[in-house]
């Protein structure tokens, strides 16, 4: 785990840092930041509602994702509360607290919630009214959503293992272990479940696919080689969770490539992007945040590069979510951008970190008086949601908002 933590720091020394906004709310035309160019907003985003959950993730690389079921959001607050809120209000309609903190984000399937916390524990939960139904014992901590189907529940762990537990009961059905590097990144992706395989991501590069019944190995892929003189080169972790579309897999690896798979194993095409992120797909392309904070779309097809939108370099932007006809991403400053699907021009962006406070000190000029939020992180590093109301952000301090889209004349 310390070496995963070393990484993880690493990482951050090797992107490089952005330097602090100035602006507010609203349209940036008088951003002072260098990083930002002056935006004048085509698409507003507003916040329609926004609510406190408890304590965030902070610098925590958990993946702290959410579920949507028609008009209830399930989230969880890393202290150990799990919550189903009014997706129109964002008021909470009941609250469960766990007695360890949470460290994978939520998964709903048929009325069920599905958590995993510090202590190494698989919880499941009523979705009615988060009453606690059982818990499973796992092999080490899990920092990624599970994977379930109407028979089994799947969990990969940062010890480079999947297990399959009966979900009527918790009981253990079968584990999977892979051989894991010396040095990985501080993420797992999350479990992609199909009718015949999990498939999942694993840090030595690999995408494999797992029989779901007997949890034996029925083929793999590999989308980057651990090269380099130093360990931090050899990183080649798949943490974005592998996508179904269409009868293809879709999955990219740090240091790696970005890949379109069969379901037999065969890669469709294979193209440059090293990435931490999950892909996303619409409009027949694939959108992808690269490690370096570019955005790059890819067809479908054959994986030809259709843009790349560079703006955002440097700035550690979270995955892609796409929503009508926009993408959204966020920063670690607390911006949300919007950019264009089909060309991916930057079209809105928006200030979610709270306003400075007017504090009136004597002898003292105006500028000093005000005086910024500190000691809270509003930067977002998990992955937004979109919904038929807007798009929902978890910011690494425990906020949650929904932020409407409201394209200009």
């Amino acid at each position: 785990m310390l070496l995963r933590l070393i990484a993880a720091i690493s990482l951050f020394l090797l992107v490089g840092c952005a330097s602090q906004p100035s602006s507010t709310e609203g349209d940036d035309a008088n951003v002072t930041n260098s990083s930002l160019a002056p935006l004048k907003n085509s698409v507003d985003l507003n916040v329609a509602w926004r609510t406190q959950l408890g304590e965030g993730p902070g610098d925590a690389y958990n993946r702290i994702e959410l579920a949507v079921v028609e008009q209830t959001v399930y989230a969880v607050s890393v202290d150990g509360s799990v919550y189903a809120l009014s997706l129109t209000n964002g008021r909470t309609q009941w609250r469960q607290r766990l007695s360890v903190p949470i460290t994978g984000g939520i998964t709903h399937d048929n009325g069920e919630l599905f958590v995993t916390t510090l202590d190494g524990q698989l919880h499941a939960l009523s979705a009615e009214d988060g009453s606690h139904q059982w818990s499973a014992r796992l092999t080490s901590e899990a920092i990624a959503p599970v994977g379930v189907d109407r028979r089994r529940v799947f969990v990969q762990t940062v010890d480079g293992r999947i297990t399959a537990f009966e979900r009527r009961d918790g009981r253990q059905a079968w584990t999977y272990e892979n051989a894991m590097p010396i040095l990985t990144l501080r993420g797992t992706s999350a479990p992609l479940v199909l009718d015949q395989f999990v498939i999942a991501g694993f840090a030595t590069g690999r995408v494999l696919a797992l029989d779901k019944v007997l949890g034996i190995p029925r083929w793999d892929v590999r989308l980057a080689t651990a090269d380099g003189r130093s360990e931090l080169e050899r990183l080649v972790d798949i943490d974005g969770t592998p996508l179904w579309h269409n009868g293809m897999i879709y999955a990219a690896s740090y240091h790696g490539n970005v890949a379109a798979i069969g379901l037999n194993g065969d890669v469709r095409w294979q193209e440059a992007g090293s990435s931490y992120s999950a892909p996303e797909i619409a409009l027949g392309s694939l959108y992808l945040t690269l490690d370096d904070s570019r955005i790059r779309a890819y067809d479908l097809m054959n994986g030809a590069s259709q843009w790349q939108q560079t703006a955002l370099q440097g700035r550690h932007v979270g995955p892609v979510t796409a929503i009508d006809g926009y993408l959204a991403v966020a920063d670690r400053e607390g911006y949300v951008h919007l950019l264009r699907q089909v060309d991916g021009d930057l079209v809105g962006r928006l200030l979610i970190r709270p306003k400075p406070i007017h504090v009136s000190y004597p002898n003292q000029t105006e500028a000093t008086n005000w005086r910024a939020l500190r000691g809270r992180d509003f930067g977002v590093r998990s992955r937004m949601v979109a919904t038929e109301q807007g798009v929902l952000v978890y910011t690494n301090h425990g906020e949650l908002l929904l932020l409407s889209l409201h394209p200009r004349g």
